[in-house]
C-alpha cells in the first residue's frame, strides 16, 4: 500500500463544511471528518481514493502532549508513524491515534471488538504500544487487514480502469496507422504510374470505384489484420478515404 500515498506532514485544515465539491477541502484530521457513509454513494470511492492517495494524518513535528497513565506521564511517539507509515494517524484536536483504513471502511465491515476503537473511541494508551500490532493482527479476517485490502482493491480497480483506457487508446492509434498507411501506399502508387485517383461511382454498389479506392480494397483483401480495421470496418469518421483526405496525402508525399 506504501505505494499509494503520500506522506502528509501538513497541519489539519480547519474547515467544518458538510459539503466538500472539491476533494482537495476533504479535512486530514480524522476527527473532523465526516463519516464516509455520510458522503453520496456515487461519491464514497472517490473520497476513499483521495484519502488513499493523501496518506494518513502525521504531524512528526508537532509537540505531542502529555498524558497522566498510572503514575507516569506518557505521550504520543512520532517513531510510531514509521512502524505503521500506511495507516497509523493522529488527531491533534483529539489527542489520539486512529486506523486510516478502518476509518474508510468501518461502515462495510461488521464490528470486531478492540480493532473499532481504533475507528471511533481513538488509542490513547501511549503505554502499551503493542496495541499498535494487536490490532493489525497476525491473521487476514481482522477488522484492519480487511480493511487494508479493501484499499487495496480499491486502488487496483482505479488502476486497472486507467490501463484499460490507455490499452483502448492504443488500439485505435494502431488500428488508425494501419488506415492511414493504406491510404498512403495507394496514393504513392497512383502518383508514380500517373493514374487518376477518382472514379465516376465509388458507391459501394459500383463494380469499379476508383483506382484509389480499389487499390485500398485490394490491399485489405491481401491481408487478413488490416481488412479488419479499414473501409467499412472502420469507423465512419475514420476510414481516412474521402477526397480531401486524398489531397492532403498527396501534397504531404514527398
Amino acid at each position: 500500500m506504501k505505494r499509494y500515498y503520500q506522506q502528509i506532514t501538513s497541519q489539519p485544515t480547519t474547515s467544518t463544511s458538510n459539503s466538500y465539491h472539491n476533494l482537495d477541502d476533504l479535512p486530514s484530521d480524522l476527527a473532523q471528518r465526516k463519516r464516509i457513509l455520510d458522503y453520496h454513494p456515487n461519491e464514497r470511492d472517490k473520497v476513499r481514493h483521495k484519502y488513499i492517495t493523501r496518506g494518513p494524518c502525521q504531524h512528526y513535528d508537532h509537540i505531542f502532549p502529555k498524558k497522566r497513565i498510572g503514575t507516569a506521564l506518557r505521550r504520543f511517539n512520532a517513531s510510531w508513524f514509521g512502524k505503521y507509515p500506511s495507516w497509523l494517524e493522529y488527531s491533534t484536536s483529539t489527542n489520539k491515534a486512529y486506523c486510516l483504513y478502518c476509518y474508510l471502511f468501518k461502515d462495510d465491515i461488521p464490528k470486531r471488538g478492540n480493532n473499532y476503537a481504533f475507528v471511533e473511541e481513538g488509542f490513547s494508551l501511549w503505554n502499551n504500544p503493542e496495541t499498535l500490532r494487536e490490532h493489525v493482527g497476525v491473521t487476514p479476517n481482522t477488522f484492519h487487514n480487511i480493511s487494508a485490502k479493501k484499499c487495496d482493491d480499491l486502488m487496483n480497480q482505479a488502476q486497472s480502469i486507467v490501463h484499460s483506457l490507455h490499452k483502448q487508446d492504443d488500439v485505435v492509434k494502431k488500428e488508425y496507422r494501419v488506415r492511414l498507411n493504406a491510404s498512403i501506399d495507394a496514393s504513392r502508387y497512383l502518383l508514380r504510374q500517373g493514374l487518376p485517383f477518382r472514379g465516376h461511382d465509388e458507391s459501394k454498389e459500383s463494380t469499379n470505384r476508383g483506382n484509389f479506392l480499389e487499390l485500398i480494397k485490394y490491399t485489405s483483401e491481401q491481408n487478413d489484420a488490416t481488412s479488419k480495421v479499414i473501409l467499412e470496418n472502420a469507423p465512419k469518421n475514420k476510414q481516412v478515404i474521402s477526397p480531401v483526405i486524398q489531397k492532403d496525402t498527396v501534397n504531404s508525399l514527398p
